[in-house]
């Protein structure tokens, strides 16, 4: 029956005087073939010592397997090689840096318009001639270098100057211009007292814009909604156009020019060819007025009172 796992063999005894004297035979060999050794013979004791260390290290080690060893501490030679190590790390250390944000191989190995016309042609490159490196020429500089005329601030500012004399007459009709002269009366005025009033002037000018861009309609227009209705909110705008310039006019002021909307004529339809020169179709019935029946009738009946035949 093969043997319990986990259990080792007893290991058997060696004699001490039989290794030391095994020992020493080993070194007269060696000696024999190489230069002698100056070592100390070691004691009976020492051996005997470290026998029985070797054999109490395995007892421990079958008996407390999962237990681990106990730490004996640092040797010399560790010890050592740990303070070379400290010396080392304070050393200081340097680290090199490299930047790849400036393409500098790229900028230098760019040919010049002169150097690649040369390259290109058949002709061999004359030695003596100096490489024309293209230095980049200074460009010519404005007068005024703090506002050149294509500056972004100035644009700003010219788009806000158009809007504002755009815009103009919206606000001072809610009194935003003291200085204008609407601006005393429009203050006092009941749109203006209003809750929502800056809401509606923002709105306004929002419209504007938008049209000013290209829109075909306004934003404030509604599409749907009774006829009597739309003529007179159309006849009131109207109204207020015609008294506003009337009072501008009056006062000297110099307004936008007025764009007059062309009115839309309707084009007659082009009849289709299948569809009947008289009369109107209503499902399958053809539908003849009296009046192009008479039509009918005179062509048939020919010109009248144009005077007798004669025979």
């Amino acid at each position: 029956m093969p043997g319990l796992l986990g259990k080792r063999k007893s290991r058997a005894e060696e004699d001490p005087e039989a290794v030391a004297k095994a020992q020493e035979l080993l070194r007269k060999h060696f000696e024999a073939q190489f230069k002698p050794i100056d070592l100390a013979p070691l004691p009976r004791r020492a051996i005997e010592s470290e026998d029985e260390e070797d054999e109490s290290s395995e007892e421990g080690s079958d008996v407390n397997s999962g237990e681990g060893d106990e730490w004996d501490g640092i040797s010399g030679d560790e010890d050592g090689t740990e303070s070379e190590g400290d010396e080392s790390d304070d050393e200081p250390h340097v680290v090199q840096v490299v930047d790849y944000s400036n393409d500098s191989s790229a900028a230098d190995g760019k040919m010049s318009k002169q150097e690649l016309k040369v390259y290109l042609s058949s002709r061999p490159p004359d030695p003596t001639r100096k490489s024309s490196s293209s230095k980049p020429k200074p460009s010519k500089k404005s007068t005024d270098d703090s506002f050149p005329e294509d500056s972004a601030e100035l644009l700003a500012n010219d788009l806000a100057l158009q809007r504002l004399i755009a815009e103009s007459h919206i606000l001072s009709e809610a009194g935003a211009n003291p200085s204008h002269w609407q601006s005393s009366h429009a203050a006092t005025t009941g749109t203006n007292t209003r809750a929502f009033a800056t809401g509606r002037i923002a709105k306004k000018t929002t419209d504007m814009r938008i049209q000013a861009l290209g829109a075909k309609e306004s934003i404030l227009t509604q599409q749907k909604m009774p006829m009597n209705m739309r003529k007179g909110i159309v006849k009131h705008q109207e109204e207020k156009e015609k008294k506003r310039r009337q009072e501008a006019r009056e006062n000297g002021i110099v307004l936008e020019r007025e764009v007059k909307k062309k009115k839309t004529v309707r084009k007659r339809r082009e009849r289709p060819v299948d569809l009947p020169a008289v009369g109107r179709m209503r499902g399958a019935e053809l539908r003849i007025s009296a009046k192009e029946a008479a039509a009918i009738a005179r062509e048939v009946r020919g010109p009248q009172g144009r005077g007798k035949r004669r025979r």
